[in-house]
């Protein structure tokens, strides 16, 4: 799908008789001229798809476990949504010529201008464009950059995005390009290029920026002070919505920030019949309510939800996604689909007068077998649908966690207008209540004030990643509330070790990312931890094992390697050039792997990854060559 993605066709054919992914549905839809067709090829009436239904079965639970609520949920939109359908074998209906014209609005006029104005005289402002799929933005901001070129010839501007792909409309309608040129004073820069190296630019557009992590947006916007600057979005995607990004992004920058909407599509008609359809059958316009009036905190209720109740009533399932959707960078149909039939996942919400006010997803994890447990440990296989058991025993190394039962939260939101009144910590601890897990656990962007929320209920942290995750751009964080007495031993051992590993990994984050965490995060994360621990000789090597010949991160074992590589110096220096070179640029100087890979002739990350881990394996083998089989016993 990947390729399709951007371009538009008369007609599309979807076969849902293995699997009906609901972001691919999503995806569909955005590829169809109007007056086009999408063609849903589907089971006859009361078989469901269930090829696909492996990806959602998460162990102790089996295929038979996992729900059809997304399917029956689409079916009913079709019955809802004028929908012609017939048997196969029967003659189907021709599908009309397709006019491919497409006339601007109004409304996209009275924008273009705005925008052209913006970048013309808006001195160090930012505007931001959201709109719906189909409604011409990313042709508007191209004919909005095409009148600033008129006007002001050699003006030099940055148009950034994710990919290429992403901004082809902007350019053929700003130049009349194909494709995105990236040499020239108006071209495409990769958003991460952009800011990070800093280079001038009289304006700036930012397309698709709910799709761009944070903390990028943020240092292209203190990049270029005096330059406009204009960030685009579409709301109601199927890439995820972008309403995540106003709530983040956009509304923290103030009053100052000047901002467009387009409502009516052009690609599509006024209440376009498979647009309806899709966003019905989606959620993709899924909206809480406004707030309930008169509310009073002792009359709330906590409910563990019936999924299949739900599923029928229309109203709740909205208020309940629409609360997570406000509340969330992004959320994906896909979302929608493991809310509804994930058999490993339960749903928790606050209600007042029968209205969802605060909503979280768990997700039951752990418990898994020794020797399930061992291959994971090892790296001989993976574990679907068990995150936090996967960061504890693949990343970190701990075998036996794995074994534990778990109770992750996945997400959780407060009605906006009702935060500050203790509503999430009372979700939090009737979560607590309802389960007996050995230990309660939470990954997620790390950010100072939900690190606090997560430690007054009880959590602390004990790992940070040494990369930005793509849903929330920031490093995501690991927080633990043991339960039982195993859990407790286990928390004591994870906590000794956050405590040696953080500092080396704020190292990583800087210089491997290039943009440094805020003071009060970094303060965050190193509360309550005490001393790093000495090098301990058994602990450590079985440590740096792990990363040599097994599926440790070499995050999580950076602070060893670096120790372990001083004791082995003399090893090291015997070592063939490459392989040294690696070792002393990315273990003891803590270079960016980009760098280290770069100097060394490697391409792609994935290949300096590897070649890293097979330079420690080297010294390994040399300096201590019965370590693998003591790692592998155990």
């Amino acid at each position: 799908m990947g390729g399709l993605l951007g371009r538009s066709f008369d007609a599309v054919v979807l076969d849902a008789h293995d699997d009906l992914d609901a972001d691919v549905l999503g995806q569909c839809h955005g590829m169809i001229w109007g007056g086009g067709a999408l063609v849903l090829r589907l089971p006859p009436r009361g078989q469901r798809p269930e090829a696909g239904q492996e990806s959602l079965a998460v162990s102790p639970f089996g295929v038979g476990d996992v729900g059809h609520r997304f399917f029956d949920r689409v079916e009913r939109a079709l019955d809802r949504g004028e929908v012609e359908g017939w048997i196969e074998g029967e003659e189907a209906p021709p599908l009309e010529p397709v006019s491919h014209e497409v006339r601007g609005t109004e409304e996209q006029a009275e924008v273009v201008e705005g925008l052209a104005e913006h970048l013309l005289g808006a001195v160090g402002a930012v505007g931001g464009v959201i709109a719906d799929r189909g409604r011409g933005k990313s042709s508007a901001l191209g004919l909005a950059l095409a009148e600033a070129l008129r006007v002001r010839p050699g003006l030099r501007v940055a148009v950034a995005a994710g990919g290429p792909e992403a901004v082809r409309e902007v350019f053929r309608f700003a130049l009349g390009v194909e494709g995105p040129p990236t040499k020239g004073e108006v071209r495409f820069v990769p958003a991460a290029a952009l800011a990070r190296d800093g280079e001038d630019f009289d304006a700036v557009i930012v397309d698709e920026a709910a799709q761009i992590p944070v903390h990028v947006l943020k240092q292209i916007v203190a990049s270029f002070p005096d330059a406009p600057k204009i960030l685009s979005t579409t709301v109601h995607g199927y890439e995820g919505t972008g309403r995540g990004f106003l709530l983040r992004f956009v509304d923290r920058l103030g009053d100052g920030v000047r901002r467009w909407r387009l409502e009516a599509p052009i690609r599509w008609g006024v209440e376009d019949r498979l647009e309806r359809l899709v966003f019905d059958a989606l959620l993709l316009d899924a909206s809480m309510g406004a707030g309930p009036e008169g509310f009073e905190v002792e009359e709330v209720e906590h409910v563990c939800l019936d999924r299949e109740a739900l599923g029928r009533d229309e109203a709740a399932l909205r208020g309940f996604f629409g609360l997570l959707v406000q509340a969330h960078y992004r959320t994906t149909p896909g979302d929608l689909r493991r809310l509804l039939d994930a058999p490993n996942i339960r749903l928790h919400a606050l209600r007042w007068r029968g209205e969802v006010v605060a909503a979280t997803l768990v997700a039951l994890e752990g418990g898994l077998s020794e020797g399930v447990c061992g291959d994971l440990w090892s790296g001989r296989s993976g574990v679907r649908g068990h995150a936090l058991a996967d960061t504890l025993v693949a990343h970190l190394g701990w075998r036996e966690a794995g074994q534990l039962k778990m109770v992750r939260s996945v997400r959780i939101a407060v009605q906006p207008t009702l935060r500050r009144m203790g509503l999430g910590l009372r979700l939090i601890k009737a979560v607590h209540g309802a389960y007996s897990p050995d230990l309660f656990g939470t990954l997620f962007g790390a950010e100072a004030g939900l690190l606090a929320f997560r430690r007054s209920a009880g959590y602390e942290a004990v790992r940070i990643s040494a990369s930005r995750g793509s849903r929330t751009g920031e490093p995501s964080v690991v927080m633990v509330r043991p339960v039982s007495e195993a859990a407790r031993v286990l928390m004591s051992g994870l906590r000794r070790q956050f405590a040696r590993d953080l500092p080396r990994q704020l190292g990583l984050l800087e210089r491997d990312e290039g943009v440094l965490l805020e003071g009060e995060l970094v303060e965050a994360l190193g509360v309550g931890l005490s001393e790093a621990a000495e090098w301990d000789e058994g602990e450590d090597l079985m440590r740096v094992a792990g990363f040599a010949f097994g599926p440790r991160t070499f995050e999580s074992a950076a602070a060893v390697l670096a120790d372990y590589v001083e004791r082995r110096r003399g090893d090291l220096d015997a070592m063939e050039e490459r392989d040294r070179a690696l070792i002393v640029g990315r273990v003891v100087d803590g270079e960016p792997l980009s760098v280290v890979g770069e100097r060394a002739g490697l391409e792609g990350h994935r290949v300096r990854v590897r070649a890293v881990r097979r330079a420690v394996r080297a010294l390994v083998e040399r300096a201590d060559p019965d370590l693998e089989g003591r790692w592998r016993r155990g």
